[in-house]
């Protein structure tokens, strides 16, 4: 069995906040046994218990999942240091196999060139990367209130909901205010030319 799925188990034993962080799905498993153990972890956290070896042997039909001895081996192979590189291991190897099967059914099936790259490429749409880890997101929070806000770049309206719904006046827009006639729409253009203008957004500076 994959000694790279024996990792990722072993770590999610061995640090339990990263089945709630990772990005892996018992189905991206090769092995029906480690899906299954991971469905088992999965329902454990769901029910508020810890996911450790102490646990798994409260399970009726701990044997089905290779006993405690195949439980303890995957603890031996955990390394949190790696994992997420284990996740992208993984992840790559699942797409492999993947599109080894949609390969095989278009064979099969005859498919059309272009629905058999539509299906490649939802495949290639889920990656390890775009997932923001429980740590990372942590460090985010806790970093953000010392770091340099970034400079913004648009205009103000001078009107506060108004910048909250649409971002201000942003460099290479067009903006088009539309109403009936004798509206008001002269006395709003000259309010939004007149507050930029006040924030110091004069056609020289703005970018």
């Amino acid at each position: 069995m994959s000694i790279a799925e024996k990792a990722f188990l072993g770590s999610l034993m061995k640090a339990e906040y990263l089945l709630k962080d990772t990005v892996i799905q018992p189905e991206h498993l090769e092995s029906i046994r480690h899906q299954e153990i991971m469905r088992r972890m999965t329902e454990l956290k769901r029910a508020g218990k810890n996911i450790d070896l102490v646990t798994f042997t409260t399970l009726s039909d701990l044997e089905t999942l290779g006993g405690m001895s195949y439980l303890s081996e995957l603890l031996s192979y955990a390394d949190v240091e790696k994992f997420g590189g284990t996740e992208k291991l993984i992840l790559e190897l699942w797409k492999e196999r993947e599109k080894r099967n949609i390969l095989s059914v278009a064979a099969i099936n005859d498919w059309e060139i272009t629905k058999v790259i539509a299906e490649l490429d939802k495949i290639n749409e889920l990656k390890a990367e775009d997932h923001t880890s429980l740590q990372q997101a942590l460090a985010n929070v806790y970093e953000a209130p010392w770091e340099d806000q970034a400079a913004s770049k648009s205009a103000t309206t001078g009107i506060i909901k108004l910048d909250e719904v649409t971002g201000g006046f942003q460099n290479g827009e067009v903006t088009i205010l539309a109403a009936r006639p004798s509206m008001g729409k002269t006395d709003v253009m000259l309010h939004f030319s007149k507050m930029t203008g006040w924030a110091g957004f004069l056609p020289s500076s703005f970018p």
